[in-house]
């Protein structure tokens, strides 16, 4: 399932002209166009505000309507084609009934409607090319219908009791659908060998030919990607039903993906990485705060770590600390780090405080204290995309050194995740790169998950999440209670480990020796 952002309702400004007239100016959430020729957003769409009924032509994009102030909206249609429909088209709208997409659509995320007690139909006459995620509709307690008369390559939908959308049972669905979300909904068509004689035939053209367009637009953005991952399932079905198309397709995927890394999913961009090499750049020695340390002892007393971590194997250890960090400190990404020091204390009793949760980087923090307070040397490992400089997503996990196996091992208390191969032998970060460039087996535990509500993958957390934020590690050279932030002692510098002609400039030390980087302890 493709993860694409929704655009939120921010990104659309909308400015009044006079009391009676609704403007809608573009965002420019996307640069340039998403199809050659073809703007993202008109220079505007003008509307009066006490309109019962709205007409919208073709566009590249919108944002959402509730907050434009229509005082009487209850149908929208949308006459022309459209690129991009971000979720939350429509939120906490009490008078919109109805709404209508008579062209083709490129996308629409999840959740596209929520909170919209009178909303009862929503229809699309043209073809799609992809849906977000199951969550179509969310609190829309008189939506009876939702309707597809084209044929979609991507369907993502489910339904699940609890959108809160009871008097709807189902999607209605009259032609081909190439990849389903749910088979027991609806029948994949992918394979049915009379599809090229079917009237879906000639809505799968018109979609390749939207997906040329934007495959051959350099300023696509998130868009080309989608029409990419779209494209590799049309493409084999679009030889059955025209070839001369399908070669126009094909060629259009070639050149998108010689140009740039938008099309390419995150085990090729990792693949094509250049190596490691030695160098011999001046590097600050590794150091790890002894259990003596008095922030360290004052943390292991106070949560009695040693009955916590217990008396097994230093692996057995290991995992303890990882599953109550884990237990006791919830995730929430949003929430970044608990304010005041960065520490184990003070981060457990916050969250406690406030019923909250904290980012991955304050978790991993923590776990990194509680496994030196008992001895047990460990990094907190900050890893990063290869388009670190665009790229606001990144994911901090830790390692420990394991005296048994003479070896740092993977632990991450956000997804409460480790990695083995197929021996079941446990590995490092940079043991886990390698494999996924090279389609080694790699073994996820099967306890991991996200805060207990939701089960963890390896297709999803190694193969595509980590994945992308594997190409760039960085570790702090000297690991201890608060390592960073204010705080009364000195601190170490960050260095980061990276691949040969990277463009990484984020960190004190950055080198492309990995042998060093994962030296031992000792």
């Amino acid at each position: 399932m493709k993860k694409i952002l929704s655009a939120a309702c921010a990104l659309i400004c909308i400015l009044s002209v006079n009391a009676e007239d609704v403007v809608i100016k573009s965002p420019e959430y996307i640069k340039g166009s998403i199809r050659n020729g073809q703007p993202a957003f008109p220079d505007s769409l003008v509307f009066d505000r006490n309109a019962r009924e709205i007409v919208i032509p073709e566009i590249g994009m919108i944002g959402c309507l509730t907050e434009a102030g229509f005082k009487n909206l209850k149908k929208v249609t949308f006459e022309g084609d459209i690129d991009y429909v971000p979720g939350g088209l429509f939120n906490n709208d009490s008078i919109i009934e109805e709404i209508e997409f008579n062209g083709l659509v490129g996308h629409f995320d999840c959740t596209l409607v929520l909170h919209c007690p009178n909303l009862r139909r929503v229809v699309f006459h043209g073809p799609v090319s992809s849906t977000g995620g199951p969550g179509f509709a969310y609190d829309c307690l008189n939506l009876e219908s939702v309707e597809f008369e084209g044929p979609v390559i991507e369907f993502g939908l489910g339904y699940f009791p609890d959108q809160l959308t009871p008097k709807l049972s189902g999607y209605t669905t009259k032609e081909a659908l190439l990849n389903v979300y749910d088979e027991n909904l609806t029948p994949s068509l992918k394979d049915y060998e009379g599809i090229e004689k079917t009237s879906a035939s000639e809505g799968l053209k018109r979609l390749a030919q939207w997906q040329i367009e934007v495959l051959k637009t350099s300023t696509a953005g998130f868009m080309r990607s989608s029409a990419y991952e779209d494209a590799k399932v049309l493409l084999p079905v679009m030889e059955r039903i025209d070839k001369s198309v399908a070669k126009e397709l094909h060629e259009a995927m070639v050149l998108a993906w010689n140009e740039t890394d938008d099309v390419k999913d995150m085990r090729e961009i990792l693949k094509a990485s250049p190596s490691y090499a030695s160098d011999t750049i001046v590097k600050p020695e590794f150091r790890y705060s002894p259990p003596s340390d008095s922030l360290l002892t004052l943390s292991r007393s106070y949560f009695n770590l040693d009955s916590i971590a217990g008396n097994g194997t230093d692996v057995d250890r290991i995992k303890n600390l990882l599953y109550w960090v884990h237990d006791n400190i919830r995730h929430d990404g949003s929430n970044g780090l608990a304010p005041g020091a960065r520490n184990l204390i003070n981060t457990y009793e916050s969250a406690r405080e406030a019923g909250c949760g904290y980012n991955c980087r304050a978790l991993a923090i923590c776990l990194t204290e509680a496994l030196l307070a008992e001895g047990i040397p460990a990094r907190y490992v900050t890893c990063e995309s290869k388009h670190w400089d665009s790229d606001g997503d990144c994911h901090v996990i830790c390692v420990a050194w394991s005296e048994s196996l003479g070896k740092w091992i993977w632990v991450d208390p956000t997804f409460s995740a480790f990695v083995t191969d197929e021996h079941g032998t446990l590995l490092h970060p940079g043991e886990v790169r390698y494999r996924l460039q090279h389609d080694m087996p790699l073994v996820l535990n099967e306890d991991a998950n996200w805060n207990h509500r939701s089960e963890t993958t390896k297709d999803y957390y190694l193969d595509y999440y980590m994945a992308k934020n594997l190409y760039i590690m960085s570790v702090n050279s000297f690991n201890q209670s608060e390592p960073e932030g204010a705080s009364e002692h000195s601190q170490g510098k960050f260095v980061a480990l990276v691949p040969l002609e990277s463009n990484y400039t984020n960190a004190h030390v950055i080198t492309t020796d990995e042998d060093w980087f994962w030296q031992s302890p000792e």
